[in-house]
This record gives structure tokens, sequence and C-alpha cells, in this order.
């Protein structure tokens, strides 16, 4: 039998790990501190493609491994940097923490930025603005994307062949200037003609194609609307694709991938726009937990159409809901 001391002993251990249990599976003796929920305001251009669905779709993880309320706002104008700069002043009023912004025009984000017209902290997407008081950057070196998708152009063009450029009708902007750059640079070292043209708006891409119908060319794509246009031009009328040696360009949509699947694209070079919309969430929440790193540069990729179906590339391509 348990003596009185035994018996008191016996209650006090149980006391013990009533206690104990207590601590270790609640918060009614040892409260932990509330986890922050920051307020990121995310302000881009469109969210009418595909890239900017797997863009989204790695910023709704990262916003809830991180803790952030994710708020996306897009554009009603394109190419409106006017519009946009009233978007950061009114999303900075509404109480965010951080802004992240695909910026119109680089040089009028990095103005307000230096003059303090925006206040609260913002990371910047896809510039060349290397803006020292932004809180982030999160970017693809575009020249470098240019010159690896030009190497793969050289190892199938043939000697003296040309190269149609095809550029958007605003010019070589933030998004695809030094992409063009660093390809032409790379084609014409290798000995290739390159004409930049813009596609009218009414006749499209066709009339352009049709100056080559006694030539062979190749044509390279200076973003991934033109790339659609042309893919679709050469559908309508596959007797402009004879002649069109190879097309070549940028993205990542739905409709650029089927095209490259039924071979009206031969070559594309994209980006992985999970990682940069996971990446741009991580950045504005480690500034805002007192971490100032450095730009965030992501890699770039060469895709033909037998990579589609490659694992590491269906990871990129198709990144699951």
């Amino acid at each position: 039998m348990i003596g009185k001391r035994g018996g008191l002993l016996v209650f006090l251990y149980m006391v013990f790990l009533v206690v104990l249990f207590l601590m270790c599976s609640t918060d009614l003796i040892i409260r932990e501190p509330e986890k922050k929920v920051y307020q990121i305001s995310v302000i881009v251009e469109d969210d009418r493609d595909d890239n900017y669905s797997n863009f989204k779709k790695g910023m709704e993880q990262a916003a809830v491994e991180l803790h952030a309320d994710v708020r996306f706002i897009t554009l009603y104008e394109r190419l409106d940097a006017g519009q946009q700069m009233e978007l950061l002043n009114r999303e900075e009023q509404d109480g965010a923490d951080i802004l992240i912004v695909a910026p119109v025009s680089g040089e009028r984000v990095a103005d307000a930025l230096s003059s303090r017209q925006v206040s609260v902290p913002v990371v910047l997407l896809g510039t060349e603005i290397r803006e020292e008081k932004a809180a982030g950057m999160v970017t693809v070196d575009e020249w470098k994307m240019g010159e690896q998708l030009a190497g793969q152009m050289l190892q199938k063009m043939p000697p003296d062949c040309p190269v149609l450029v095809l550029a958007e009708s605003g010019g070589p902007g933030a998004e695809n200037g030094d992409f063009l750059k660093g390809a032409m640079g790379v084609l014409r070292n290798g000995g290739h003609r390159c004409r930049t043209a813009v596609p009218d708006k009414e006749s499209g891409c066709a009339a352009l194609l049709e100056e080559y119908s006694r030539e062979h060319v190749f044509v390279l794509a200076g973003s991934a609307d033109i790339l659609t246009q042309v893919a679709e031009a050469l559908a309508d009328d596959s007797s402009q694709a004879v002649h069109a040696g190879g097309l070549y360009g940028r993205g990542s949509t739905l409709s650029i991938l089927n095209a490259l699947d039924q071979g009206w694209i031969t070559g594309i070079c994209v980006a992985d726009e999970f990682s940069r919309g996971y990446f741009s969430v991580q950045r504005a929440v480690q500034f805002l937990e007192g971490d100032d790193g450095g730009p965030v540069v992501l890699d770039s990729y060469y895709i033909e159409k037998e990579d589609l179906r490659k694992p590491e590339y269906e990871k990129i391509l198709f990144p699951i809901e």
C-alpha cells in the first residue's frame, strides 16, 4: 500500500503532468505572440494571359506560407503610366504595408521613389531601372535571355539567312528592349542580317511575312503578343510557313505552348512565372522583417516541342493548382 507521503507525491506528480500538458498544448500559461499579417498590394499591367495566372499562383502560395494578405490590382488601360502612379498613391493611402509593382515606366517609378512621392516600400518586377531606393527587385536578365535564344537559332540557320525582328508598336521597352538587343548582337556576330519592323495594326504580321515569299527567313518576335500573332498568321496561311525557316520568341501563354506543340513555333525562351510571383512576395515580407537583401535574378529556359512534356519543364509551364 502507498502511504500518505507516497500518495502526496503521486498527486503532486499528476498535477505537474497536467501543468506541463497545458504549457505544451495551449497558450493559457505561455501565450505566443501573434504573427503579423502583412498587407501587400500588387499592381500589374494585365491579367488576361496565362503568364499572369502562373505568376498569381506563386504569389498565393507565398502568401499562405508567409502570412501575407495579397491584393491584386490591374490597370484599366494598358501602358498607362499615369494611372499606375495614381494606383500606387491610392494603395499607400489605403494602408498597404508594401507594394509589388511591374512598372509601365521604370523611370517614373524611380523618380517617385527618389522624390518620396511614394513613401511606402516598393518591390519592383522586371524593370531595367536599378533603383537603389526600392525595397527589392525580382527580374530576369533580359539581355542574357536574348543571347540564349539567338544562340539556339544560330544552330539551325543556314549561312546568310536573314532575320525578321518584330518589335512592339511602342518601341522596345523595359520588358523586351534588352531581350532584342542581346539577341540581335549574337545574330549579327554570326553573320546574319537583322531587319527590325513593327507589325501594322491593320494587316498584322502577314504583310511583313509576304515580303519574304521568295526566300527563307527566320522570325524573332520581341513579345508574347507578337509571337502569338505570327504563329496565327502561319497557321492561317501555310504557304507562308514554307518560307519561314523558323519562328522564335518569348512567353509561355497557353496559345504559345499550343503553337509550339503544333510546330508553328520553333523555340521559345521562358522564365518561371510561378517563381517570379513567389519570390516577389517573399522579398516583400523579408524587407518588412528587416532583411534588406539584394535583387532576385531568375533563370531563363529554352524550350522546344520535345521539351514540353519533360517533368522539369512541366512544373514551370503548367504549375499545379
